[in-house]
């Protein structure tokens, strides 16, 4: 038998929606979407807080819960009200979710910058929730399905296609400025290539810090990099952070 394709799987979908009576606003329409916008940021959340992070269940629920209510009232307003503009209130959705998104990015005492994935999950699930509201079931099943892909999978090829490239890019605090050139000299000595540097305080901590992007060659461990850096003279702080 023939394929069926994203099209006509998207059409199958809409056309049960259809005759179920979920797309037309009733009480029961408002149920399903909201169970579901349940269920689907349920499966992220729980994703998320499998790896301890500060927006897990509870939050993503909110979020696509929330999303999802401001759609299913702009539709409300559409059919109540003729003049009513259907595309306003999830506008301020897509845009107003920055500022939750906004409020976990932050950046830890070393200067390194956390919490932007998390930032960016809200913000799809909270897209995600819109469509859910106006009853694009099949977009917004997808969607999960696409965002729970990423959230378990990119990590991991992410750090393994790192590891591949054979660089570190680390936040180093050096004792005093003067270590500086030692330690750069003593690294390109060992056949390592470093760029991208960029000094800054140290914050808490006394001497000088220092962020570098190290590529080191084939025959030199990632550890054994690492340690040679860590046991370089005036070396008082190594920490690989993220590009």
């Amino acid at each position: 038998c023939p394929a069926i394709t994203g099209r006509e799987e998207d059409e199958m979908i809409q056309a049960f929606a259809e005759r179920a009576g979920l797309m037309e606003l009733s009480e029961m329409t408002v149920a399903v979407r909201l169970l579901l916008a349940v269920v689907c940021s349920g499966v992220l959340g729980l994703e998320r807080t499998r790896k301890r992070r500060a927006a897990g269940l509870r939050t993503y629920m909110l979020v696509c819960v929330g999303a999802t209510v401001v759609m299913l009232t702009a539709q409300f307003m559409s059919v109540a009200f003729a003049q009513a503009d259907l595309g306003r209130m999830p506008a301020q959705v897509i845009s107003g979710i920055g500022f939750l998104g906004a409020g976990t990015i932050m950046v830890t005492r070393y200067y390194r910058v956390k919490g932007l994935t998390t930032a960016a999950g809200l913000w799809a699930a909270a897209c995600m929730g819109i469509a859910i509201g106006i009853g694009f079931y099949f977009g917004a099943l997808l969607t999960c399905v696409v965002l729970l892909f990423v959230m378990l999978l990119a990590d991991w090829f992410e750090i393994s296609f790192a590891r591949r490239l054979r660089r570190l890019h680390l936040y180093i605090i050096l004792s005093a400025m003067e270590d500086l050139k030692p330690l750069l000299s003593g690294l390109r000595a060992r056949g390592m290539e470093i760029s991208d540097v960029e000094t800054l305080p140290s914050g808490n901590r006394e001497g000088i810090g220092l962020f570098c992007l190290i590529k080191f060659p084939a025959a030199l461990p990632r550890e054994e990099t690492l340690a040679l850096v860590e046991r370089a003279n005036g070396v008082v702080f190594v920490e690989e952070v993220d590009d």
